[in-house]
């Protein structure tokens, strides 16, 4: 059965990235050759047997491996059981266009023909581009599914391009990043600590402040070291990961989630030096911290949760009391009687206060017209725009925008 689901999995994920998915097993490696190569398509899966090889040779239960081929391609690889030859492949990929001179560095490097230089042009157009931040994702689901493991998995790297040409064995440079003392200064000082994760999943942002002002983790340190930045890209998309399942655990919505979570995701993809990533950590904890207090609904029921997440997405549209119970599948006065006794108010009185705190923050930052943000938040009708703005704030929406610009 899980064998099945695996399928399905894989069969469903090829569907929804442009990125190869694949299932990976040892035994589909005999065919291909170690030998040695004839021609360009059998290189290039001679090269990739021996990454794989290699992966294969030193994976671990519910392990990322991040494999990166001579030639400058990635692979992202899942080993969700080592003793059943269980493993989900992901790739080629490239996280950033291939420059012309590499082509020919790579020829130099791997002692090629002067030949292969219009070909493997022709196989970099080939390769999609995608932020492996995103596979990272995708893979963590995965293995958490399958194994059952709620665990942030461990990130390994697993390198070929940085050998020097003369390496004719091709033994890889194996660096697991869990093993670096790098590593160990960044989950010791924020990825693992329970009491920072309990403070963002509180939305306790002064304490988790204080806390990480204790144990900074300064990444700019580890710029002079042997560590790479593709290291510290990996362990900040796991402290990325392990900030929202502690926001998720406080009781934030997942729609929320997911769009914080991205950002990050392609903040840190995109960043192009330590000291652009230097200070990531404090800004992720922050921002988690400010999303649990402003989304967190630790205290209500499940159905109560659906009801507000629907509503505070759809404030534009024309919201009532029959439309949201249609949506969460109970009848309106069964759904009335929930909400008012877990939110202290009425489904209406909620609405209209979720659109007025929507309405102060778009006269803050945006220069539209009153009308155009009645019309945003779902009234359209001016004059009772204005009658609901000064029962909530005591003022008009017209001199709250002049006391902001005064």
């Amino acid at each position: 059965m899980q064998s099945d689901t695996l399928d399905f999995t894989i069969k469903l994920l090829s569907k929804c990235i442009s990125v190869k998915v694949r299932r990976l097993k040892k035994s589909l490696l005999d065919d291909i050759a170690l030998e040695g190569y004839s021609d360009f398509s059998s290189m290039i899966n001679y090269y990739l047997a021996k990454c794989l090889n290699t992966y294969l040779h030193q994976c671990e239960n519910s392990i990322i491996t991040n494999i990166i081929t001579p030639f400058n391609t990635q692979y992202y690889a899942l080993c969700i059981s080592k003793e059943e030859d269980e493993h989900i492949m992901i790739g080629p990929f490239l996280e950033n266009p291939v420059r012309g001179n590499i082509v020919y560095e790579i020829i130099s490097k791997l002692q090629l023909s002067l030949d292969y230089a219009a070909k493997l042009k022709l196989y970099y157009q080939s390769i999609p581009s995608i932020d492996s931040a995103e596979v990272f994702e995708i893979l963590y689901t995965i293995n958490e599914h399958f194994t059952k493991n709620s665990e942030l998995p461990i990130v390994n790297t697993l390198d070929l391009s940085i050998l020097s040409k003369q390496d004719s064995s091709y033994d890889i440079f194996v660096q697991d990043i869990n093993r670096t003392s790098m590593y160990k200064v960044l989950e010791d000082r924020y990825l693992s600590e329970d009491k920072l994760l309990s403070y963002i999943t509180s939305g306790d942002i002064n304490r988790a402040q204080n806390y990480f002002e204790k144990y900074p983790v300064k990444i700019i340190e580890f710029s002079n070291s042997s560590h790479s930045i593709r290291e510290i890209k990996n362990l900040l998309l796991s402290g990325n990961t392990l900030f929202r399942k502690a926001s998720h655990i406080g009781g934030v919505p997942p729609i929320y989630l997911d769009e914080l979570s991205r950002k990050w995701a392609k903040k840190i993809e995109h960043a192009a030096s330590f000291e652009a990533l230097d200070s990531f950590p404090y800004e992720m904890i922050r921002s988690y911290c400010l999303l649990t207090k402003k989304y967190s609904l630790p205290q209500l029921s499940y159905t109560v949760k659906e009801a507000v997440t629907f509503i505070n997405l759809n404030l534009s549209s024309n919201l009532t009391v029959k439309k949201v119970s249609s949506k969460i599948g109970l009848s309106p006065d069964y759904l009335t009687r929930l909400f008012k006794k877990e939110m202290g108010m009425n489904i209406i009185t909620y609405i209209n206060k979720k659109r007025i705190e929507t309405s102060l923050e778009l006269l803050k930052v945006t220069d539209l017209s009153i009308a155009e943000i009645g019309d945003l938040i779902g009234l359209n009708n001016t004059s009772y725009f204005y009658t609901l703005f000064k029962k909530e704030t005591g003022t008009s929406p017209k001199q709250y925008r002049n006391s902001i610009i005064s």
